[in-house]
């Protein structure tokens, strides 16, 4: 590989590992700033309902206005926007104020993701985007374990919004990093001639006549998106709490265990290829994956009924692994796969995986400070299961509708 590809894979991963810890540093340090100042759940998970609804609208516009970015500039100025965030959270330590500090930062971030990919789509040959799916798929998990494993060293000093101090720093290293390392990243005219290549085999077959076979798709791509986003960042978001409220953990050792959330799903990147080598059709992968998941929610539940907390953490691993498998799928392998208009793809499929992480914080929140996690738990497990057999059914539709095309 190229050391110009090499370096530019690398910094697309490392902007996006720090932009997860800038993001999630208050997720993380949730469970902490609701006992150092009485907030509530449904006003904790507030703030990230806030961050959540301001990245997937964004997304939904930056999917279409992506390509006509500088990249370099652009991509700096959302971190810079970010580490202001996070020192202002810092300062005001205040979640009623904090909610309205990340709905900036959810509509600076979601600039990110789909910049990245249109970027990595232009300059990286075909050959190697398997590769920079791997990279990419790592940062989310990596992201999340340091700001995570930040937070329950932070928690266990008594200093909780230290972490978002720390969080400002990483930004700041990486948007250091990225304007020394795109400075002297050259044209590449051989893969750019491929894009171009693309692009107007795009448009030529965006002139035919849209089928409904061809709708279906990207229809069931984005309701499955929706239902990942609410499950694997449900999880990320109130296992610490599970811990906390029904284990009697300390806060900062239940987030320090939530750790291997985030560690193990790195498991579910290199599971989606694998199984990708195997199955050709990426509805038929996710179906398998929602079944696996509705088993394994089921696990959770009927652990937490039986008041195990060793099977509720290794469970909710498990399906860690799963959401980010599934995630891989809809928000890397699927855009890169298409080339041209990656980014456009990404940003749509990574907005509507917003509006289900949107419903993450403040939904669950309520239901736990109602009815408790034993009504929230098995809510978790019909979902899997629904979007499973909604996927079966949708797909086996859409192979009929296209047979039925032929003439």
């Amino acid at each position: 590989m190229d050391r110009r590809v090499r370096n530019l894979i690398f910094i697309c991963s490392a902007v996006y590992i720090a932009a997860y810890v800038g993001r999630l540093s208050y997720a993380a340090s949730m469970v902490g700033i609701m006992e150092a100042t009485g907030a509530s759940k449904p006003d904790a998970g507030l703030v990230s309902t806030f961050f959540y609804f301001t990245y997937g609208c964004g997304q939904l516009v930056n999917a279409f206005l992506c390509k006509y970015y500088k990249p370099r500039p652009m991509i700096a100025g959302v971190l810079c926007v970010s580490i202001c965030a996070n020192i202002l959270a810092a300062l005001v330590q205040d979640v009623v104020i904090i909610k309205f500090i990340w709905l900036v930062n959810g509509a600076a971030q979601s600039v990110l993701w789909c910049t990245l990919i249109e970027l990595i789509s232009r300059k990286v040959p075909p050959e190697h985007r398997r590769k920079a799916i791997l990279a990419m798929s790592i940062t989310v998990a990596a992201g999340t374990t340091t700001i995570y494993a930040t937070a329950a060293v932070c928690m266990a000093v008594g200093h909780v919004f230290l972490t978002f101090w720390i969080a400002a720093v990483i930004l700041l290293v990486a948007v250091l990093g990225w304007l020394y390392i795109t400075r002297v990243l050259p044209q590449m005219p051989e893969v750019q001639q491929a894009a171009k290549a693309e692009a107007g085999a795009a448009q030529k077959k965006a002139r035919r006549r849209i089928s409904f076979a061809a709708i279906v798709p990207f229809a069931v791509c984005g309701l499955l998106a929706i239902g990942n986003g609410f499950m694997k960042d449900t999880m990320v978001t109130w296992v610490p709490s599970l811990l906390y409220d029904e284990f009697a953990l300390p806060s900062s050792y239940s987030v320090l265990i939530t750790l291997v959330l985030p560690l193990l799903s790195v498991c579910g990147s290199a599971i989606a290829l694998t199984l990708h080598k195997r199955i050709a059709s990426y509805n038929i992968m996710q179906a398998i994956l929602f079944f696996c998941a509705a088993v394994v929610f089921s696990g959770v539940y009927l652990s937490y009924l039986g008041h195990i907390m060793l099977t509720t953490v290794l469970f909710a691993a498990m399906n860690a692994i799963l959401m980010s498998a599934v995630n891989n799928i809809i928000t890397s392998m699927i855009p890169l796969e298409r080339g041209s208009g990656a980014g456009l793809f990404a940003g749509v499929m990574d907005a509507f995986c917003y509006v289900g992480s949107t419903m993450s914080g403040f939904v669950p929140g309520l239901i736990i400070e109602k009815w408790g996690f034993g009504t929230l738990l098995p809510i978790l497990p019909a979902c899997a299961l629904f979007l499973a057999v909604f996927t079966v059914i949708v797909t086996a539709a859409e192979t009929k509708m296209k047979k039925a095309e032929k003439p």
